[in-house]
């Protein structure tokens, strides 16, 4: 700040402290001399600065109380108030004219003499704890010196009057309160403000800009911004009743009641899903996928179209992700020896160029190896969502689950038996092939699986029209006894 500007608001302030009244105001029993309050300061400059516009006024105490000139008496605050908040001008010796660059020694010395005092009142905030300690350990090789000349200050602070040394306690502590080192300020010109040098426009910069332009004109990016508006908008109209902060929920909302039967209802190991947990799965497959009875119910339909080493493929490169590093390598090695080597026992289907781009992704060293896979994963969850998962919300097996979960509560109805026909008595009893040694995993065989009973596509009718045995399958399949007709 110039020194013409600092001259005008010492003059302003003179003029200020000549016709302020004044006075010993009371606050909560406290007294506080030599104060006025916001209104008694705003009448004041409009009639030392002749201004009709309180606002004007009001603005310019604003600016005097940032420059510390004066300050508030009770709470620290950066604007002044039109009412009766208590004020008090500060003494020249502290105006920022008089004093543009704060010192480290001086306001140790500052702090060294509040230590000398009654902590109760003038004991340390947070902030100027840790300013001690700075200055404690920057200043160490002349800290005596900065003691013995607080203990001066002290000595002589005790002989003023009760009154004079409130008043001088207020006005020091306000100046190190926008004074301090260190801190920002507005007398300090912003450094390392350089300006924007014009550049020439080059050919080069002229083609660039050319050809951004004809790109916009080609994609039409207005376009686009209007249909990604309209499918935002679709999009929170189909979950606003899935969302219970906005809809009611079903027994009663947890955030509301602290009843948790929803979160008890909705958990990844519950028997039977909700109705409306089903129904989300046939917004989209990423609905779908995300949850995790879900994932399982999908994997149950794709074992059924012999499809299911797709799933299991997307599930083990999200596990890949998340997995500790040093899991990734090994994690990595067993995925493309699973799914993607040549003869792999669950080889997922995959064109030559994307299973090309994965090989080069694996042999990169510059890639993160959890990432490898990314070419596949994107190719196989395209395939899932366009192919597999439109005939998934067509399929009995979606529609038993959403039967099942609208039927809850029924003894004599589960939603296995409206999955798989059968009753729950038929699905314990029902036996797994042994395996042996010679048995070889393939997409034909899911008895590798860890999925449970219910979700196992072993547990589907089998229809003859419909699924072919292979012949080396024969021997495994255990002979099922005919069940006699009762007679008519």
């Amino acid at each position: 700040m110039t020194s013409c500007t600092l001259a005008k608001l010492d003059a302003l302030s003179l003029r200020l402290a000549e016709m302020a009244p004044l006075r010993t105001h009371k606050y909560f029993r406290v007294a506080c001399p030599q104060a006025l309050t916001g209104q008694a300061l705003v009448l004041s400059l409009q009639e030392v600065l002749r201004l009709d516009d309180p606002t004007e006024a009001l603005h310019i105490a604003t600016l005097l109380l940032q420059h510390g000139y004066l300050f508030p008496v009770i709470e620290h605050a950066s604007v002044v108030r039109d009412d009766n908040t208590l004020y008090r001008l500060q003494r020249p010796y502290f105006w920022p004219s008089h004093a543009q660059h704060a010192d480290n020694v001086e306001y140790a010395i500052y702090l060294n003499k509040r230590l000398l005092r009654n902590d109760r009142k003038h004991g340390f905030d947070e902030d100027e704890v840790e300013e001690y300690n700075r200055l404690a350990e920057l200043l160490g090789h002349m800290w005596p010196f900065v003691k013995a000349q607080a203990d001066l200050q002290h000595k002589s602070h005790k002989e003023k009057k009760k009154i004079d040394k409130a008043v001088f306690d207020s006005e020091e502590r306000a100046f190190w309160h926008c004074r301090r080192p260190g801190q920002p300020n507005c007398l300090e010109q912003p450094f390392q403000k350089a300006e924007k040098r014009l550049r020439r426009r080059t050919v080069q910069h002229i083609q660039q800009q050319i050809a951004r332009l004809r790109f916009s004109i080609k994609t039409k990016p207005w376009l686009k911004a209007m249909k990604a508006s309209e499918t935002m908008v679709a999009w929170c109209e189909q979950l606003h009743d899935y969302d219970p902060f906005i809809t009611s929920c079903q027994p009663s909302n947890p955030w509301i009641s602290d009843d948790t039967a929803l979160w008890v209802l909705n958990t990844d190991t519950v028997e039977v899903p909700t109705e409306k947990r089903v129904k989300r799965w046939g917004l989209s497959v990423q609905e779908l996928v995300r949850d995790p009875i879900g994932r399982q119910v999908l994997e149950t339909f794709l074992e059924s179209e012999f499809s299911s080493e797709n799933i299991r493929f997307w599930m083990a490169i999200q596990d890949l992700k998340f997995s500790p590093n040093e899991q990734v390598e090994d994690k990595a090695r067993h995925i493309h020896d699973e799914f993607l080597a040549s003869g792999a026992p669950c080889q997922v289907n995959v064109d030559s160029r994307t299973l090309e781009a994965t090989l080069r992704s694996l042999e990169d060293e510059s890639l993160p190896r959890r990432y490898a896979f990314s070419p596949a994963e994107e190719h196989v969850f395209t395939l899932m969502s366009k192919d597999s998962y439109p005939r998934f919300i067509r399929s009995q097996i979606y529609k038993g689950v959403l039967s099942a979960a609208q039927q809850q509560g029924s003894r004599r109805l589960g939603w296995r038996n409206f999955v798989f026909g059968t009753s729950l008595a038929e699905l314990r009893n029902q036996k797994k092939t042994p395996l042996t040694t010679k048995h070889k995993m393939s997409r034909d065989d899911n008895s590798h699986n860890s999925l449970p009973k219910q979700l196992s596509s072993d547990s589907l009718p089998l229809k003859a029209q419909s699924q072919r045995i292979p012949p080396e399958s024969v021997a495994t399949i255990p002979t099922v006894p005919e069940v006699p007709t009762s007679p008519q």
